[in-house]
């Protein structure tokens, strides 16, 4: 099968799968698309539905898929993920979109047909890794927006973009426009939640309301996972801010998952740092919180249940999360490689959970892994990785009332971002010890994508931090990276 709007791909029914698209401007639409419509995207708990004020909502069902857009380029009707993977040919899905007009551009949900249940997302990749003449038939997909249709743009309100869509293309048995119900309250939304969601038929909502934002309501999902980590606040020293979370695979190593600061009450994170500090243990691992300080790694001991409003297993540019995995022994944590997992949403702690143990059945990776749009699971072996290279390393130093303080600034090139997803391209790291503080050692840690910016943090640190007083110095004893 020959095409410009695509290359390669394998067979599939009566067509290709995993095709390329060959317009770098037409990826980098859907790309864009995607990007704007994630950035629009909440994520609302049932138990918040009555916050929503009365107006306009257009309420349909989610459907627990991936998203892909169907294009009509050339007069060659396909479909296209945001990453550029194209599906194409004579497939029923297809045959039924063809009265779809040249030059426009659908988006939607494409998902797998099953019976007796509702379909999952990794019910897609199933259907997509069938053979034979009529592997294509489990193929389905609705259509819930478009980019563009016969080049034209398309009207701003919801509802009338539907209506166009609705008038171009007829409803078949692979190919739909979803149903949507105009809804005014909260409670209105509430009852529908109740009748379509909590029985099992449906994942979600998809609530579009008429300020703009797009609220997926789904019920929340309930993890236990082991506590490996946390970090302490600021101004509170024996307060936890934030504990590490982890999950273990089926070899036995912890997908580090997130963390959840929201944790309680300012007792309970004083409890927290009772608790864990006691547990502390040696770690080669370093993982720095989204403030910069840098988790004190603990032996996993203690498993805690979290509520999660949604698990994301694809971002904005269609590419999956991966987060890093970590063996323990001998009283120490390492890394072992990385795995793709999805991001949790707003955890919030609820309880530590005494009746569960440290093993593969009661803190399992499985309770994520069916979240992922390609329905597997890939880990990477860390391997040997390529030495740093440091790039700059400055120290100042400061005597006041006979203590001493010292401040280090060091900049480095990780030259592992092309072995392993997981690293930055440059780090900066600032260090601040002062022995009369309460907290003495203080860290700062921040990635940058290339060295223009790893230098720009560099001096915004030095302008924020050394002032009058503060003496260069020659790095001797002090600049051991």
């Amino acid at each position: 099968m020959t095409s410009k709007n695509y290359t390669g791909g394998e067979p599939f029914g009566g067509g290709v799968k995993y095709a390329r698209l060959s317009d770098p401007a037409l990826i980098e639409l859907l790309q864009a698309y995607k990007r704007r419509v994630a950035s629009s995207y909440r994520s609302l708990p049932p138990s918040k539905l009555g916050e929503l004020s009365a107006s306009n909502m257009w309420v349909s069902r989610k459907f627990d898929g991936e998203t892909w857009f169907l294009v009509n380029k050339g007069k060659e009707v396909f479909l296209a993920s945001p990453s550029g993977s194209v599906i194409a040919g004579k497939l029923p899905v297809l045959t039924e979109a063809k009265s779809l007009p040249d030059n426009s551009i659908l988006a939607g949900e494409l998902y797998a047909k099953v019976s007796g249940r509702r379909e999952r997302v990794g019910d897609l990749a199933s259907a997509l890794a069938q053979d034979g003449k009529n592997a294509d038939d489990n193929l389905m997909y609705v259509a819930f927006d478009s980019l563009q249709i016969a080049g034209q743009p398309v009207p701003i309100a919801y509802d009338e973009k539907l209506k166009q869509i609705t008038q171009l293309v007829s409803d078949g048995s692979h190919f739909n426009v979803v149903e949507v119900t105009a809804l005014h309250t909260g409670l209105e939304v509430h009852e529908r939640f109740t009748a379509d969601v909590l029985n099992g038929s449906s994942e979600g909502l998809v609530v579009h309301h008429a300020n703009g934002i797009v609220y997926k309501v789904k019920p929340e999902i309930n993890i236990d996972a082991v506590v490996i980590g946390y970090t302490v606040k600021a101004d509170e020293p024996k307060a936890c801010r934030s504990i590490l979370l982890g999950l273990i695979t089926k070899e036995g190593s912890y997908a580090v998952v997130g963390a959840c600061g929201n944790i309680g009450s300012n007792a309970d994170r004083l409890d927290w740092f009772k608790r864990l500090s006691k547990l502390n243990t040696e770690s080669r691992v370093r993982r720095a919180s989204d403030s910069g300080g840098l988790y004190q790694f603990v032996k996993p001991e203690i498993v805690a249940q979290f509520v999660v409003t949604d698990l994301q297993g694809e971002l904005s540019d269609g590419s999956i999360p991966v987060v890093s995995t970590v063996g323990y022994s001998n009283d120490e944590w390492t890394l072992v490689g990385s795995v793709q997992s999805p991001s949790l949403l707003h955890p919030v702690f609820e309880r530590i959970r005494e009746d569960k143990k440290i093993n593969e059945t009661d803190v399992r990776f499985a309770q994520v892994e069916e979240y992922l749009p390609s329905g597997r699971v890939t880990i990477v072996a860390s391997g040997p990785l390529p030495t740093s290279t440091v790039l700059r390393r400055e120290v100042w130093t400061k005597t006041t009332k006979g203590q001493l303080a010292v401040r280090k600034l060091l900049v480095w090139k990780t030259n592992k971002s092309k072995v392993n997803s997981l690293y930055p391209e440059f780090v900066v790291h600032w260090t601040d010890y002062s022995a009369g503080r309460a907290s003495p050692l203080d860290r700062e840690v921040r990635p940058a994508p290339d060295e223009v910016q790893a230098m720009k943090l560099a001096e915004e640190l030095i302008e924020a931090n050394i002032k009058k007083g503060w003496e260069k110095g020659d790095c001797k004893g002090f600049c051991v990276s």
